[in-house]
């Protein structure tokens, strides 16, 4: 008996071929037909599968993890006060500044001619608390040479004289607690509006570039504690991202892949794990290796391939070559006829490339591919 293949490989062509002999030598001659049968039967070009191998290997299965590049350190600077018009706007977004430059100021009205007044008020008074002690001195002085030169030295002359000396210290020191307390309204004054002064000045607390200015800022009116100014350091910038719940998936000093899609920077990447200590709802990586000549600009968007799951040195077979039906997986294989045939196996871990096989297989054995 012939085996199902060859059955169902086996076709019947049937050609019929019409003949038909003429001949013309007069009225009385007939014409005769011929039919010829012709019978073909091909055998079918056998199935060919493309096969893999059950073999021991790493299993691993990946997650993509949003992340942007980000500068390390940035600064928003607001006014401390609020009602005030803004003046002026020193800078524009794009400019470099350095630590302790003024970007932009409210109106001071008589602000700064208040703050003059006061500082001479408090160095004149200051002065002359200074000089009342050298004139306390001089006329204590006098007292004594017109005791000493120009009196009888009486014990009247005497009461006299220390009755001036102490007048004259009372006198001095009445002035000196005059002064004092000048000197200290005139300070609490001059603080205040040095207070309101540096309240109504942004100063950049950071070297780096100007990288936001709020709309129309100059002219507008402040609102305390409002930013309206960030600078960022581009020195030096990490890939952030804010996935807490894969942070587990990364180890200290294990480079992790990173690729970019687009704009200057596209390409693919290594990056490091950085300062993992420190990461909560963000974890930041520094960047090692890249493409040559890339410029990545802050806020670039790329992806990295965090494994979430592993498993090492493991039977597997190519995740095309297994299926599933009713909640069981299963292979097909080869038999000695070579049809192909179910083989039913229990898995582990489904990953990327690979599904680990954890029974129904045995390393070496062949498998066929989808």
């Amino acid at each position: 008996m012939e085996s199902m293949k060859k059955r169902m490989g086996r076709w019947l062509a049937l050609v019929c071929v019409s003949g038909a002999a003429l001949g013309m030598s007069g009225c009385g001659q007939t014409q005769e037909d011929e039919h010829n049968v012709i019978v073909v039967e091909q055998e079918a070009e056998p199935v060919v599968y493309d096969m893999a191998v059950a073999t021991l290997g790493d299993v691993q299965k990946t997650q993509r993890i949003k992340c942007t590049y980000q500068q390390l350190n940035d600064e928003s600077l607001s006014f401390g006060i609020s009602g005030i018009s803004v003046e002026k706007v020193y800078v524009q977004e794009g400019d470099v500044v350095e630590k302790g430059q003024v970007l932009a100021e409210l109106s001071s009205g008589s602000r700064q001619e208040d703050i003059a007044r006061l500082e001479y008020q408090i160095a004149r008074n200051q002065l002359q608390m200074d000089y009342s002690q050298i004139n306390e001195d001089y006329e204590i002085s006098t007292l004594w040479l017109n005791f000493l030169y120009q009196s009888s030295q009486s014990p009247a002359d005497r009461e006299r004289l220390d009755d001036g000396v102490a007048q004259t210290q009372q006198n001095y020191d009445y002035a000196r607690e005059d002064y004092q307390d000048a000197m200290h309204l005139d300070r609490l004054q001059l603080q205040q509006l040095q207070q309101e002064a540096s309240s109504s000045r942004l100063v950049a607390g950071m070297s780096g570039t100007v990288s936001h200015i709020k709309e129309k800022l100059e002219g507008s009116t402040s609102v305390r504690g409002e930013a309206v100014i960030t600078i960022i350091d581009g020195s030096e910038c990490l890939f952030v991202t804010q996935v807490p719940e894969y942070a587990s998936c990364f180890r200290e000093g294990e480079g992790v892949y990173m690729e970019i899609n687009s704009g200057s920077g596209a390409g693919k990447y290594t990056l490091l794990p950085y300062d993992m200590d420190q990461w909560g709802e963000q974890q930041m990586f520094s960047l090692t290796e890249g493409e040559d000549n890339a410029t990545i600009e802050v806020g670039t968007l790329g992806s990295i391939v965090a494994v979430v799951e592993r498993r090492s040195q493991v039977l597997c077979v190519p995740t095309q070559a297994v299926h599933s039906a009713d909640g069981k997986d299963y292979v097909y294989v080869l038999g000695e006829d070579q049809m192909r045939e179910v083989k039913w196996i229990e898995t582990g871990l489904y990953g990327d490339s690979a599904v680990e096989v954890l029974s129904g297989l045995t390393e070496g054995e062949r498998v066929i591919l989808r």
